[in-house]
């Protein structure tokens, strides 16, 4: 990006628009919003069916607005909550060449560490851009931050693979309970949290403490150190096998410390073995804590960085009442009148990309490239350092606006390797080809509507230098920079 592009982008995509991106989200949106109607072929829906959409998806094409529309805005939710019975080709065809995603442990541990961490990212992106599973993707993404698990420590290169298939991907839409055990097994998440190396002689609480505070209790439930102590001498000998079966679970009696254990009240006899775990599961799984912690980061999500206080009750009962079925305590959010009504969230980085590329139906491989975007946005997949996955709250993203503009002005002008937009198809769609109608087509097909007089008049003023050839590029990088294109 140089100077003047810099200048003229970031410029007209806060003085054009009239607002700060700093700006209360309701006002950015109020007040470009207005009575505006969607532009030539958009579909026509509610402020209500773009807001679910939006929310639940990376963000929503043109043919789910349709769909949605067709059949309502329930029934259109209750399709994605059966993924099983949505049609995912297209989406499986584009994945099917990431050998490794399919690989057991044995055989991935001997693939190039660059090539097992670029595939499983690779994988994340499509998912996000072209699955018709939309909300499935959106909760797998949720319980990969839940159960984060960093590539670059150890074997997690490679074994964050396998637990992406087989404990996140596998339970997303499960049962919680189910989720959280198979996680308690998995390797990756073993040698993440140091419980490879958790022995009797020499415990290590570092897996013990999260397991409690992050994955399934929250730091406010009430437990003591003791407890993480203890919880950490039911785990030990829990570790990941070397030998024929590398990168497996193991159960190593000879590291397990066989004494007597006292875990949030439950008294644990001695010589339990490896049953010590299950106890530990069954006591954390029982204790009251659990379902408000789980509502609450869920609401969070899906509703406001801070949801209200009885959306997490309902959610929380909802929770309990199933015991832990997770499309049970998604349908408590999604149908709730808070859902409804919900306050705009902010973009964070894939959302933000895999949203502009699969509005504009971008065709992509998903090169290193484009994922060093989302590196420069402060979202490099799989590779957030703390066990307490990427940040949810406005706060952490906002101070971060650059790399965004510059990806949108490179997303315009085909400068990302491996990723074309058609722009035969959105030069037929645009109108006459002035700078007023192209902003018209990408406010309606971005925005959800158009772009009021007051504010598209002020951008094509401010644009009036802009070659006629380029007004639908430049149209098209304005809004993907503009401070309403940071929410959702």
């Amino acid at each position: 990006m140089n100077r003047r592009q810099f200048l003229t982008l970031s410029g007209i995509a806060t003085a054009s628009l009239a607002l700060s991106a700093c700006a209360p989200a309701r006002e950015i949106i109020k007040q470009t919003r207005g009575d505006a109607v969607p532009f030539r072929d958009a579909p026509i829906v509610t402020d209500e069916l773009w807001r679910a959409l939006n929310r639940i998806t990376f963000a929503p094409r043109w043919d789910e607005l349709a769909r949605a529309n067709e059949i309502g805005r329930d029934a259109w939710l209750e399709e994605q909550l059966a993924p099983e019975t949505i049609n995912d080709l297209d989406c499986e065809l584009r994945t099917r060449g990431l050998d490794t995603l399919w690989m057991d442990p044995d055989l991935i541990l001997n693939v190039r560490q660059d090539a097992a961490k670029q595939e499983l990212q690779q994988a994340a992106l499509l998912r996000a851009m072209y699955s018709r599973r939309q909300l499935y993707e959106t909760v797998v993404e949720f319980w990969g931050d839940h159960f984060n698990i960093e590539q670059d420590k150890l074997d997690c290169a490679w074994l964050k693979t396998v637990d992406d298939r087989a404990v996140i991907r596998q339970h997303a839409f499960g049962n919680f309970f189910d989720l959280l055990w198979a996680s308690m097994h998995s390797p990756a998440m073993l040698h993440y949290l140091d419980n490879h190396e958790n022995f009797a002689h020499s415990p290590n609480e570092n897996y013990a403490r999260e397991l409690l505070e992050l994955h399934s209790l929250g730091v406010d439930a009430g437990y003591t150190q003791r407890d993480v102590r203890e919880t950490a001498r039911c785990l030990t000998g829990w570790t990941v096998n070397q030998g024929w079966t590398r990168g497996r679970f193991e159960f190593s009696s000879d590291h397990h410390d066989e004494n007597e254990k006292i875990v949030l009240g439950v008294k644990i006899p001695a010589h339990g073995g490896e049953s010590d775990g299950q106890r530990v599961f069954d006591a954390i799984s029982a204790h009251p804590a659990l379902p408000k912690f789980i509502a609450r980061k869920m609401a969070r999500r899906f509703v406001a960085d801070e949801p209200p206080a009885s959306l997490v009750e309902k959610t929380a009962r909802a929770f309990s009442d199933s015991r832990g079925d997770i499309k049970t305590t998604l349908r408590a959010i999604l149908f709730s009148d808070e859902f409804r009504n919900a306050p705009p969230k902010y973009k964070r980085p894939l959302q933000f990309v895999a949203g502009a590329l699969r509005q504009l139906n971008v065709e992509t491989r998903v090169d290193a490239e484009l994922l060093q975007y989302l590196v420069k946005m402060g979202q490099p997949l799989f590779q957030w350092a703390m066990p307490d996955g990427f940040p949810d709250r406005a706060s952490a993203w906002q101070n971060n606006l650059l790399p965004r503009w510059q990806f949108a002005l490179a997303l315009a002008n085909d400068e990302i390797q491996g990723t074309r937009v058609n722009w035969e198809q959105l030069q037929n769609s645009a109108g006459d080809g002035s700078l007023r109608d192209a902003l018209k087509h990408f406010s309606a097909r971005l925005l959800g509507y158009e772009l009021p007089k007051i504010n598209l008049g002020a951008a094509v003023k401010n644009l009036r230098g802009v070659p006629p050839e380029k007004n639908t590029q430049t149209a098209l990088a304005l809004i993907i920079a503009s401070p309403q294109y940071q929410w959702r």
